[in-house]
């Protein structure tokens, strides 16, 4: 009981009332910009500001921290491309994406789940 009553008294004067989880702040990292959407407004996961295009680019080539790495596109849109690969980049970390076809260029790394990774265009 008093534990409770210690976490809303927290809350109340503008502190967390517990520490946050990785997942929390792994939230709180991918949360979109102030300016991306309007106040009080949140994106879930299923929304999608650009139609997502399945199996048009199969390959692509990205430099990890140095190294070329071939990976397999799952799909891409006009914003971004979701790649298939065992690396582990950290959230916000910059690589060069070679797309067939395409000049390469600076992606910002916006998510990572196991074996995906969802890079945002520059």
């Amino acid at each position: 009981m008093h534990n409770l009553r210690s976490s809303i008294r927290a809350r109340e004067a503008g502190a967390p009332a517990r520490p946050l989880s990785l997942e929390e702040r792994r939230r709180e990292a991918l949360a979109p910009e102030p300016s991306d959407l309007p106040k009080g407004e949140r994106r879930t996961s299923a929304q999608r500001r650009a139609e997502r295009h399945k199996g048009v680019v199969e390959r692509a080539a990205i430099l990890y921290r140095g190294k070329r790495a071939l990976v397999a596109v799952a799909n891409f849109s006009k914003g971004g491309v979701t790649i298939e690969t065992g690396l582990t980049p950290e959230i916000g970390e910059a690589l060069l994406l070679e797309l067939p076809g395409k000049q390469p260029a600076e992606a910002r790394v916006r998510w990572v789940k196991p074996g995906r990774v969802g890079l945002a265009l520059a």
